[in-house]
C-alpha cells in the first residue's frame, strides 16, 4: 500500500487524530505531521482480494471482499469473488445470492455467469447450470472453459451427444486443454465408444487435479510392446475401485510371458496378490522391487484395446484369506440363521466430487430392512456415512468388527448371499468376487456403468438399478424391493 503524505496547515487538526490542532500538537515539537494513508479504491483492494484469491490464501482475500463490501455494497466484483470463496468452501446456500446479486449488477460479465453455473452444478440444478454458460458464451464465445462447464452439466442430464459437441468445441479452441479431453474420454466411455475413449483418456494425466496427486515412477512407460522377460510394474491411481476393476488385466501381460508386479494401495495388497497373472504387490511408498518398465491399471485398458467384450475374464480373478473367509461364515451364521444374508453400502467416500450425486442416506434404506426373510450386514466402516436421521435404521443392521479392515470387509462380502452397493469401490469388490451384487447407480452413472443396461460387461454377477430422474432413488429402491421379496420367496 503507498502512503501519501498531506500538507496540514497550523490551524487545522492535527491528522494523528489527538483532537488538538497542529499548531498545538505535532506543530508545536516541530515533528512533521503523520502521513495520511488514503484508502484504496473498491477497484483497487479488489485487485487486492484477488491476487491473494489466486495466491490460495482465501482467508485474506474473504477478508478484502469483505472490507470492500463494507463501504459498497453493490460493488460487483467483490460480491462475485467472495461468491467463488463460498462455493469453494462448498457453502453453495451462502455463495448463489452474491453471485446472483453480481450478474444482475453486471450482466454483461462472462465470468460471472460461468461461475454461477458452477454454483448451480454444484447444488445439482444442472439445468439451471446449462443456462448459465449458455449466457456466458453468448457473451463470449471462445470461452473454452465455459463450454467444459457446459458439456459436463449436459452429461449430467442425460444429454451425453450434447455433451460431446460441447467439449469438441471447446477443443476446436483449445486443443491442449486437457480437462476437455478427459471429459470427452468419460462421455465416449460411457457410450461404449472404448476405441476412442481410452485414447483421450490418457489426457487426465495432464490434468493438475489428478496430475498432482500422482506417485512418479522411475523409468519407460510401458506402451504395449513385447513384455515377454520383462518385469511390468502396475500402478495405481484414483480409487480402490478402479484398481480392483483393472487388476484383472494383469493375466494379459503374464499371458504374453510377463512377470507381473502391483503397486496398489495398502488395503488392497493382500487381495491384488491373489489376481491371475500377479507375481507379488506391494504399495507406492514400499522399497519397489526391481522393474523394466511400468504403466498405471488405468491406462492398461487402452494399452491392451480393450472393448466392452473384451472386459470380461474367468470370474471369480480375487480371492479372499480361506481362515478370514470361515470365520466371516460363522459371524454371520450366528447373526442371521436361514435368512437371507445382505451387506449394504448406502455411501461412498465424501471426498469424491460427485459423491452426492451416488450416495444416500441409510434411511432411505428403512423400508428394505423390514422385508421378512432378511438380514442386514452393514459395509460401512464404524460410524462411517452416519446421521442422527440414520440411526433407526442402523439399529437394524449387523455391524461386524471385521468390516473396518479391507481383508476383513473382503472376507464378509464373499460369506454374504447378496451385496446392495451405491457405486462405489464395494461394488468392484463383490464383482471381482463373483458375489451377486446389486448397483445403485444416479441418473447418469460413472462411464463403467453405461448407459440403459441392467447387467455389466465388467461384472457378470451384477445388476444394475437407476434412478429415473436426477437424485430421485424412489424407483430403483422400489425395483430393489420387488426383487428381494421375489428372491425370498423362492428360499
Amino acid at each position: 500500500m503507498t502512503e501519501h503524505p498531506v500538507a496540514v496547515g497550523r490551524n487545522d487538526p492535527c491528522p494523528c487524530g489527538s483532537g488538538k490542532r497542529y499548531k498545538q500538537c505535532h506543530g508545536a515539537i516541530g515533528e512533521a505531521p503523520p502521513n495520511i494513508v488514503e484508502p484504496l479504491s473498491p477497484e483497487a483492494l479488489t485487485r487486492k482480494g484477488i491476487a491473494a484469491h489466486e495466491a490460495g490464501n482465501l482467508d485474506a482475500a474473504e477478508r478484502i471482499y469483505r472490507e470492500v463490501l463494507a463501504t459498497s455494497p453493490n460493488f460487483s466484483a467483490a460480491l462475485h469473488y467472495l461468491g467463488v470463496i463460498f462455493y469453494q468452501y462448498r457453502r453453495l446456500e451462502e455463495a448463489l445470492p452474491l453471485l446472483d446479486r453480481a450478474v444482475a449488477l453486471t450482466p454483461r460479465e462472462p465470468e460471472f455467469h460461468n461461475n454461477r453455473g458452477l454454483v448451480l452444478a454444484a447444488a445439482q440444478r444442472d439445468v439451471d447450470a446449462i443456462a448459465a454458460y449458455r449466457i456466458a458464451l453468448s457473451l463470449k464465445p471462445e470461452h473454452a472453459g465455459a463450454l467444459n462447464n457446459l458439456g459436463l452439466s449436459l452429461h449430467a442430464t442425460g444429454d451425453v451427444e450434447g455433451a460431446i459437441a460441447a467439449y469438441r468445441s471447446g477443443l476446436a479452441l483449445a486443443p491442449d486443454f486437457p480437462q476437455l479431453h478427459w471429459n470427452l474420454a468419460l462421455a465416449l466411455l460411457l457410450q461404449g465408444d472404448y476405441a476412442e475413449g481410452w485414447s483421450e483418456y490418457e489426457w487426465r494425466l495432464k490434468a493438475p487435479e489428478l496430475a498432482s496427486s500422482l506417485h512418479a515412477f522411475d523409468g519407460p512407460r510401458w506402451a504395449g510392446d513385447d513384455p515377454a522377460g520383462r518385469t511390468l510394474l502396475l500402478t495405481a491411481e484414483q480409487g480402490l475401485g478402479d484398481a480392483l476393476q483393472n487388476l484383472r488385466f494383469a493375466r494379459h501381460l503374464a499371458d504374453r510371458g510377463a512377470r507381473v508386479v502391483a503397486a496398489v494401495p495398502a488395503p488392497l495388497r493382500a487381495l491384488a496378490t491373489t489376481a491371475p497373472g500377479v507375481t507379488s504387490a506391494c504399495t507406492a511408498d514400499d522399497a519397489l522391487p526391481p522393474y523394466d518398465a511400468h504403466v498405471s491399471l488405468m491406462s492398461l485398458p487402452g494399452v491392451l484395446g480393450i472393448t466392452p467384450e473384451r472386459a470380461a475374464v474367468p470370474f471369480p480373478y480375487l480371492r479372499v484369506d480361506a481362515a478370514r473367509r470361515r470365520d466371516a461364515t460363522a459371524h454371520i451364521e450366528r447373526e442371521a440363521g436361514p435368512a437371507l444374508k445382505i451387506g449394504v453400502a448406502w455411501a461412498g467416500a465424501p471426498g469424491y466430487r460427485q459423491d452426492s450425486r451416488r450416495s444416500m442416506s441409510l434411511a432411505a434404506f428403512a423400508p428394505l430392512l423390514e422385508i421378512p426373510g432378511t438380514r442386514w450386514f452393514s459395509l460401512k466402516r464404524e460410524g462411517e456415512a452416519l446421521t442422527v436421521a440414520d440411526a433407526p435404521a442402523a439399529a437394524r443392521l449387523a455391524a461386524l468388527d471385521m468390516r473396518n479392515d479391507f481383508d476383513g470387509l473382503a472376507a464378509l462380502v464373499d460369506a454374504l448371499d447378496l451385496v446392495i452397493s451405491v457405486d462405489t469401490s464395494i461394488a468392484h469388490l463383490a464383482g471381482a468376487l463373483a458375489k451377486p451384487v446389486w448397483v445403485l447407480l444416479p441418473h447418469v452413472p460413472d462411464w463403467r456403468w453405461m448407459l440403459n443396461r441392467t447387467d455389466s460387461p465388467w461384472y457378470p454377477t451384477a445388476r444394475l438399478f437407476r434412478q429415473q430422474a436426477p437424485g430421485d432413488w424412489t424407483h430403483p429402491l422400489h425395483e430393489i424391493g420387488i426383487a428381494l421379496r421375489a428372491l425370498t420367496a423362492m428360499r
